[in-house]
């Protein structure tokens, strides 16, 4: 494993979020996942983002630590940090410790588990939960071609492992690197090809070949 293999790049803040709705209710939408679908209202103050029991937004997800990661609401910014989690948390595909959340930006917490941040009215944050997408979202969609967004040799790699079934620690072994580092090679390519999961992943290298050409 090489020396940078964790190296992790900061999400810069960049100021506060835009003006807004003053009745909107910051929500997280949950784009995959076992709770695909569902929509968390975030109070304001903290909320833990975890797969333990006393987490306010709980996701039941192998990936997820217990307490993963920790979403601070206040009047004029919305903070996330992560919380030492072991698959670590992305911010529209780069790694942070700590980052300004705004209105539409994508969360990752482990590698199967996509989160939306959005401001809704208090009609739409109290409606019952849809798994259909919503504006903005591609939803499920034949992948592009290799050849529209290629993978670099080493996503190739990950890739291929994760249509033979094998979970991130498994890969990591196969590939001398950690398994934080295949979480981040994941992330990379679910943002290349605008998918969400594994599942969709094992039917993209299937249908593009990607595992004879290994």
């Amino acid at each position: 494993m090489g020396a940078g293999d964790d190296l992790e790049t900061e999400h810069r803040p960049r100021g506060p979020v835009t003006e807004r709705d003053p009745n909107a209710r910051p929500c997280l939408q949950v784009l995959s996942g076992p709770e695909a679908g569902r929509l968390f209202v975030l109070p304001p103050g903290p909320s833990i983002i975890g797969r333990g029991a006393k987490a306010e937004v709980r996701i039941d997800e192998s990936g997820v630590s217990r307490e993963h990661a920790k979403l601070i609401v206040g009047d004029d910014v919305i903070n996330l940090v992560d919380l030492g989690s072991t698959n670590g948390t992305f911010l529209d595909g780069a790694p942070i410790d700590a980052a300004i959340v705004r209105d539409g930006n994508r969360i990752h917490v482990g590698p199967d588990v996509a989160l939306r941040f959005v401001y809704l009215d208090p009609a739409q944050a109290t409606a019952p939960p849809s798994t259909s997408p919503g504006p903005g979202d591609p939803g499920p969609a034949s992948p592009p071609s290799p050849a529209a967004v290629p993978l670099s040799a080493r996503e190739r790699e990950v890739a291929v492992l994760v249509a033979e079934g094998l979970s991130n620690p498994q890969i990591g072994r196969r590939l001398f690197i950690s398994p934080r580092t295949v979480t981040t090679h994941l992330v990379t390519i679910y943002a290349r090809l605008e998918i969400h999961s594994r599942a969709a992943l094992t039917r993209y290298v299937l249908e593009h070949g990607l595992h004879e050409r290994e």
